[in-house]
């Protein structure tokens, strides 16, 4: 009366412990075959775009130029702080020279002041005239005279005036004689004034009484005379 039950027939399960399958797992190979495929890439790039590997040639001249690099840094640097230390110096001097003169020029002025006191207060020659020997002194020793004469002029314009001074020296020999004896000619450039200083010999038994100084211009015109005693 039932027909025949249509039954489903039971199949064995593929993971059966007799029938496993020997293959790796794919996503062991997808991996491995991913790192294969990164490393490639990565050298490939190394190779072809990446810095260049050195030799031991090539590093050792890379060495050897660093090393002079640093050598010329240092000279470089050692002559930089000395440039700097002289710029310093001069700076420094610079300055010192600047309060010097300002110095020196303090003590210009000053001397000025006292030569024109000085000036001021020298008798003037009593022959008047524009040059004259305002002062002199002279000593008397054994074989010579010594003399100090100060000649000055009164209006100093114009170029100095040139010429030449003459020592007469009045005296009396051992014997009793008298005599003059005359200088060899003393040049003299005069602008304000002029100190004139040396020693005119005489002979040792000749003893010094007076001096008689002229002035003569270069037409040996007497431009200024007077007489000193000697001491």
């Amino acid at each position: 009366m039932f027909g025949r039950s249509q039954r489903a027939s039971f199949k064995p399960s593929v993971y059966q412990p007799g029938k496993r399958s020997r293959r790796m797992p794919r996503w062991l190979v997808l991996l491995l075959v991913g790192i294969a495929i990164g490393a490639g890439g990565v050298l490939f790039l190394q190779a072809n775009y990446g810095p260049q590997r050195l030799t031991v040639e090539q590093s050792e001249t890379l060495h050897s130029d660093l090393s002079a690099a640093n050598v010329d840094r240092q000279r470089l640097q050692s002559q930089l702080t000395e440039a700097t230390q002289q710029r310093d110096a001069a700076r420094t001097g610079g300055q010192q020279t600047t309060t010097d003169l300002a110095t020196a020029r303090k003590t210009i002025e000053s001397l000025q002041a006292d030569v024109k006191l000085f000036m001021d207060s020298v008798p003037p020659d009593p022959r008047g005239g524009p040059i004259g020997v305002r002062a002199a002194d002279l000593a008397r020793e054994p074989g010579q005279v010594n003399y100090k004469i100060l000649i000055m002029r009164d209006d100093p314009k114009g170029a100095p005036f040139e010429g030449t001074i003459e020592l007469a020296v009045q005296g009396r020999y051992s014997n009793g004689r008298t005599n003059t004896l005359t200088s060899e000619p003393i040049k003299v450039k005069l602008d304000k004034y002029e100190q004139v200083s040396g020693q005119m010999a005489v002979p040792a038994n000749f003893t010094s009484r007076q001096v008689t100084i002229r002035v003569l211009d270069g037409a040996q015109r007497q431009q200024a005379m007077r007489i000193y005693y000697v001491r």
